[in-house]
């Protein structure tokens, strides 16, 4: 036998088993119940109330509030206008559950621009954990939405708010993977220069969260 026959032969005699697809399945549930049962328990059983403290902490930037429905969107926008006075012209992302709200008087029909003021989008849903909203970009969501305006305001039905970012992870499986997924955490901040924090670096400099549902 040649010397690299020999070589071959003892690392194929030392070469461990194959898993089967079910080991490997028993083995990653093992891990997966190993790290559930490391994780520091939720503040409280109210999945808003956990997001929203979360969110509206001064290091995260964002602020909440809750109405009944998403018909009552506009009323909620229209009030943050109001008490940032800021213009009734806004860019409102194409989903048909927004364009077909009574917007009333307001004008939500402004194009998204690099410089645009104001936008009103619509979340997949999101993470009570980290305050987090999630959306997966596509026809009516398109990601500049979450990063070229001012002031970004997003409704988010509370019904798809889950626990923890591994929750989401999980209800994923078996799903079309988007092109893009964001995580969007409170207004854009950073503390890149001398350690003090900026407002819109790279991206909203505010944040305002409307719960429905």
């Amino acid at each position: 036998m040649s010397a690299r026959a020999a070589i071959f032969a003892a690392i194929r005699a030392t070469r461990p088993e194959v898993a089967t697809p079910q080991t490997i399945a028993a083995q990653a549930a093992q891990c997966t119940a190993q790290m559930r049962a490391s994780l520091v328990p939720l503040t409280g059983d109210d999945l808003v109330a956990v997001f929203t403290a979360r969110a509206s902490a001064e290091k995260v930037g964002a602020t909440v509030e809750r109405v009944a429905e998403l018909a009552d969107l506009p009323q909620a926008v229209a009030r943050y206008l109001a008490a940032n006075g800021l213009k009734t012209q806004f860019a409102l992302q194409p989903d048909p559950r927004l364009q077909e709200l009574d917007w009333g008087e307001l004008e939500p029909n402004a194009p998204l621009r690099p410089d645009s003021a104001v936008a009103v989008g619509l979340a997949l849903g999101g993470v009570a954990e980290t305050g987090s909203l999630v959306f997966h970009s596509g026809p009516t969501a398109p990601t500049l939405y979450g990063f070229l305006p001012l002031h970004h305001l997003v409704a988010i039905d509370a019904k798809t708010l889950l626990p923890r970012l591994e929750d989401y992870a999980r209800s994923q499986l078996g799903e079309p993977a988007p092109r893009n997924v964001n995580l969007i955490t409170g207004a854009s901040g950073t503390t890149d220069i001398e350690g003090v924090l900026a407002r819109g670096a790279h991206g909203p400099r505010r944040l305002h969260i409307v719960f429905f549902g």
